[in-house]
């Protein structure tokens, strides 16, 4: 039994913000253009394609917010700007003026603001970070929008799909930038894994002028890098012990008024991972059942849900966007609508090859492996844990047979037969059959600048020097005059979150409206 083998490692190219062998989809996209930090200013101003150029725009970041996980944002802005990349942070703002001060001191931050409003008004600053509880993420954007800076928010957006349509509204309407930090999305290995799925997905982006623009050159895209054919499984896991993170219950991580619970913590990343190879289309089913706080704790009903395992569906062909499950409605006074079952029935039949089904599992009670697995016809990739902060990937290029290159090695054929000489036959001419080929592709995360290991300051949560990727791309995208990603659309935003209100209504038990 023989196999190939095939190891990479690309490393960070500090010059230009990403890695080298696969290009951001921004930039694949032709909506940005590739950056050096050697680069002029003149020199991008006098690129002929106008459309797509990218001015180096200088980022001016006004913190709002001291959380864990602005903490590890202002860490990895440190490493871009101590590596000649422009991005400058200017202030940090809080209701708490000491905890203000003591953020801006850890993080060398010059300027303090001891409130909310203060800081979106800052004329110093042109871009806003909003990292404060989940619950307010909308009026803090909106408060910044409003103030003229361009807003990247935290996961996620709102915790209503009608608040993040508002949010994406008011975007357009003073075409200032407006992102939901879906993170995962801009790390390489994601990046990598949608050019291997033949997937680039896109949305209304600005206006309908720039959508049929931008769709027009998905199609020219390499849409033939499919390798492993039609996804048809996901499997996505993303389940950690919460008391690593803080004491149950009253950590937000769990506290329902902080927006706790891991419907909106770790099941927007399984989300992600299941949304990506179908265009942000909402699911045409979706089943889901949770376990909730126990009863006996005297504040049940400030406490979120704690685990979540779900199932969706998808048919690329038969979908609405306008609904939720994206089901079609039977027309009742169609007289023949039942001969359209019949014909399916005595049809000629096989398994469908538009339908394709994800499986995934969330929550805070025990740390799992949070691995994601696309899996076609012609092989499967496997993005490896932390599957939401991933720094390798794994494609298997599956041979003919039943559990090929799975250390199965007398795998079955496709080919059905059932005489005992054909079984036979098809054991020993399984048994040598080689094993799947496998391309493992392995992203360093950069090492951090000599600068930061003399600060006091530290990643708190895992893999975080990988936001840096997402905080380029914004860059990146408000250089070029655009005003939402292209890696996590509105449309994949809102979707995000109305398959999440879907889910909490089921695991509720609440009566569908």
């Amino acid at each position: 039994m023989s196999s190939s083998n095939n190891s990479l490692i690309d490393e960070y190219d500090t010059s230009l913000g990403y890695h080298p062998s696969v290009l951001p989809l921004d930039i694949r996209l032709g909506l940005t253009k590739p950056t050096n930090i050697h680069t002029t200013n003149d020199d991008n101003n006098n690129d002929d394609d106008n459309e797509s150029s990218t001015t180096t725009t200088h980022l001016k970041w006004g913190i709002l917010g001291c959380s864990k996980a602005s903490n590890d944002f202002v860490h990895a802005l440190h490493f871009l700007s101590s590596s000649g990349l422009p991005h400058t942070i200017v202030a940090v703002g809080s209701r708490s003026a000491d905890r203000a001060s003591s953020f801006a001191d850890l993080h060398d931050i010059p300027n303090v603001h001891d409130s909310y409003e203060e800081l979106c008004s800052d004329p110093e600053i042109n871009i806003v970070y909003v990292g404060t509880l989940h619950p307010y993420h909308k009026s803090h954007a909106e408060m910044a929008l409003f103030c003229g800076k361009h807003v990247l928010i935290e996961k996620p957006i709102c915790m209503t799909s009608a608040d993040a349509i508002y949010l994406y509204d008011l975007s357009r309407k003073l075409h200032l930038f407006v992102g939901e930090g879906m993170w995962t999305r801009f790390f390489p290995v994601v990046e990598w894994t949608r050019c291997h799925l033949g997937e680039e997905n896109l949305a209304n982006l600005t206006n309908h002028n720039e959508a049929e623009s931008m769709e027009q050159q998905q199609r020219n895209e390499d849409l033939q890098m499919n390798p492993i054919g039609t996804v048809r499984v996901i499997t996505a896991d993303f389940s950690i012990d919460g008391t690593d993170v803080g004491p149950y219950p009253t950590d937000s991580l769990f506290a329902k008024d902080a927006g706790g619970g891991c419907s909106w913590t770790t099941l927007p990343y399984i989300l992600s991972a299941a949304m990506m190879p179908f265009d942000a289309i909402m699911p045409e089913g979706i089943v889901a059942h949770g376990i909730l706080p126990e009863d006996d704790y005297h504040d049940v009903d400030n406490v979120g849900d704690l685990a979540i395992g779900l199932t969706l569906t998808f048919d690329n062909t038969a979908i609405d966007p306008t609904t939720l499950t994206g089901k079609k409605k039977k027309k009742k006074d169609d007289p023949d609508a039942h001969r359209v079952g019949l014909e399916r029935w005595n049809a000629p039949r096989k398994i469908p090859e538009k339908k394709s089904i994800a499986n995934g599992l969330c929550g805070f009670l025990a740390e799992t492996t949070e691995r994601t697995v696309y899996a076609g016809k012609r092989g499967r990739i496997v993005i490896e844990g932390p599957g939401h902060c991933p720094t390798e990937v794994t494609m298997v290029h599956k041979s003919k047979g039943r559990g090929v290159g799975m250390g199965n090695s007398a795998a079955m054929n496709d080919d059905d037969d059932d005489s005992d000489d054909a079984s036979e036959n098809n054991h020993h001419h399984n048994h040598n059959k080689p094993s799947a080929r496998t391309t493992n592709v392995t992203f360093p995360l950069p090492q951090p600048t000599p600068e930061m290991d003399a600060s006091d300051a530290t990643f708190q949560m895992p893999n975080s020097m990988g936001f840096i990727y997402e905080a380029e791309a914004v860059r990146r995208l408000i250089g070029a005059g655009r005003i939402f990603f292209p890696q996590w659309t509105p449309k994949d935003s809102v979707g995000c979150i109305r398959i999440v209100e879907e889910v909490l209504r089921q695991i509720k038990g609440e009566e569908e409206e």
